[in-house]
Formats: structure tokens, C-alpha cells, sequence
């Protein structure tokens, strides 16, 4: 900005030889103040505009590329959703069943005449147990369920009821007792158009992409109520544990698995099948520990039986 005193003594130094006037050097002097504010008003009033200018296309640019950010974000989100608890227990009950094992199994009396060794006679008694399966594939001829071989070993007589209560007599195709797997299969001329109606076959996953921590979903059988639904998370990963069948490499969940969720399917947050629910751990000072066989495991062998 210019000082008036400095603009004054140039103007005059400028014209020795011609004195001014008081009166017209204080009009002058008016006149020059006029015209620079006037000039820093026009400078004041450009530069404000170009900030205006800059700061609106700042702000603009700004606001777009907050929307391109959240805009990538909803899409990230949407295109890795999972499932929520309810939805995968929708989808994923019409591929669970309850089998029953029906058995004669050898019973002592402790009542009557004792046999040799104090013994009491021994008499054939038929029993029955409960466990759960999943149906994993489907033919023109038949509907394939696999379960634990633990579930299915020594019937006589094994029975399936699909999610429509609806019981049909089952078939063993094959078994393998150390990875405690059987596959049972179902005739597609006694099912119903009902029953076909309200079945499906679960999605198969990979259970060699699972992580610790995350969520799954236990579906089974539980006490023989009928189906019922539990959740947790993978504990742990290829955990090796010795059963009455062998030793095995198991998904280790927190999931409540019971007596009756033999056979069951373990699903992750997409409702796809990762395991097969197999045992835990029944102690007082245990809690929370369940075994699942990993379903990549057992893929091959169960399409041998299907063979």
C-alpha cells in the first residue's frame, strides 16, 4: 500500500516549475485518495474473487472425492457382506436332518438267575440313538446325506427326518470308522413333492481358507429335540485329537455342540458347509470346546461313495 506523504512529495517534485494551489492541491489531494481506494477496492474485491473461486473449487474437488471414497467404501462393504445369524439358520435348516439308529445290542440282566462268574444272563435288547446329518448332494435317484460314522454304525435300521418332520427310511453307502464319516442315501421315489419342496442341499465351502476368530454356525440335532441353532467362532485350527475311531485333525470351536449334533453341519457367515460336527469335549472343568471334521478333508471320499 502506498504511504500519502511519500505519493504527495513525488507528484510535486515532479513539477518544479509550477505551483499549485492550495485549494486545487487539496482537491488533488482528494481526488488521489479516491482513486486509491477505489483501486484497492477493485484489488480487494479480484483478489476475494479468486479466493472465492479457489476455495469453492477446493471444496468442490474435496466433497467429490469424499463421495469417490464412500462411494468405494458402501461397494467394499456390499460386495464382502456376510450373512447374519438368522439368515444363515433360514437357509441353512432345510439341508439338516435327524437320523435315528435303530439297533439290538447285547444287554446284561442284573435281575433273575446269575450265570457263570456271578454274571447275570444276557439278553438281546433293541436301542435307539439320535444324531444329525447334512444333505450334501442330490441325484435323480436319490438324495446323499453325510454324517459321523458313530451316528450310523451298527443299525439295523436307519431313518432320516428332513425339516418337514417328515421320517424316511435311509440306506448306508459307505463309512470310514477312523475319519468318523458315513454317507447315507435316501431314494428320490418315496419323497414326497412335500418334503422335495421344503429340502435343499447345503453349499459346500473350503475350510482350508478359514481363520481363527472368525464366525460360524453350528445346526443339529441337539438332545434329539429336533433341529437347533448355535454360534461362535473358530477356536483353533488343525487341532489333533484322539477319538474312540482314531486320531484326527479337527476345527476347534466355542460353538455349543450336544449330544445329537453328531453329523450336524458347521457353516460359516456365507451359510456354507466347513465341518461336520463330531464331538466335544464333556467335563466340568471344560467348557466351550467342540470338534468339526473339515469338510475338504472328506470331499473325495464321500464322492467315492456316491460312485
Amino acid at each position: 500500500m502506498y504511504n500519502e506523504l511519500d505519493y504527495d512529495s513525488m507528484t510535486r517534485a515532479a513539477n518544479p516549475d509550477h505551483p499549485v494551489h492550495p485549494a486545487s492541491r487539496k482537491r488533488k489531494h482528494r481526488k488521489n485518495r479516491f482513486i486509491r481506494r477505489a483501486a484497492a477496492f477493485t484489488l480487494s474485491a479480484v483478489l476475494f474473487g479468486v479466493i472465492v473461486q479457489g476455495t469453492c473449487y477446493g471444496v468442490s474437488t474435496l466433497l467429490r472425492y469424499a463421495g469417490e471414497l464412500d462411494s468405494v467404501s458402501h461397494t467394499s462393504r456390499a460386495s464382502g457382506q456376510s450373512l447374519d445369524v438368522t439368515e444363515i439358520a433360514a437357509r441353512g435348516l432345510p439341508s439338516v436332518v435327524s437320523v435315528t439308529n435303530i439297533s439290538v445290542q447285547e444287554v446284561q440282566r442284573y435281575f433273575g438267575q446269575f450265570g457263570p462268574n456271578g454274571r447275570g444272563p444276557v439278553q438281546l435288547q433293541e436301542t435307539t440313538s439320535c444324531g444329525s446329518g447334512v444333505i450334501i448332494s442330490a441325484s435323480d435317484s436319490a438324495l446323499y446325506i453325510v454324517t459321523n460314522y458313530h451316528v450310523a454304525e451298527g443299525a439295523t435300521t436307519l431313518s432320516v427326518t428332513f425339516a418337514d418332520d417328515q421320517t424316511y427310511e435311509a440306506q448306508l453307502c459307505g463309512f470310514d470308522r477312523t475319519m468318523d464319516i458315513a454317507l447315507l442315501k435316501v431314494s428320490a421315489d418315496i419323497l414326497s413333492s412335500d418334503t422335495l419342496s421344503q429340502i435343499s442341499v447345503v453349499e459346500i465351502g473350503n475350510s482350508d481358507e478359514l481363520a481363527v476368530g472368525e464366525q460360524v454356525v453350528a445346526i443339529g440335532n441337539a438332545l434329539g429335540y429336533g433341529q437347533s441353532v448355535t454360534t461362535g467362532i473358530v477356536s483353533a485350527l488343525d487341532r489333533t485329537v484322539s477319538t474312540d475311531t482314531g486320531v484326527s485333525t479337527y476345527i476347534q470351536t466355542d460353538a455349543a455342540i450336544n449330544p445329537g449334533n453328531s453329523g450336524g453341519a458347521l457353516l460359516n457367515m456365507n451359510g456354507e458347509l466347513i465341518g461336520i460336527n463330531t464331538a466335544k469335549v464333556s467335563s466340568t472343568e471344560v467348557e466351550g470346546i467342540g470338534y468339526a471334521i473339515p469338510v475338504s478333508q472328506i470331499l473325495e471320499l464321500i464322492e467315492s461313495y456316491m460312485n
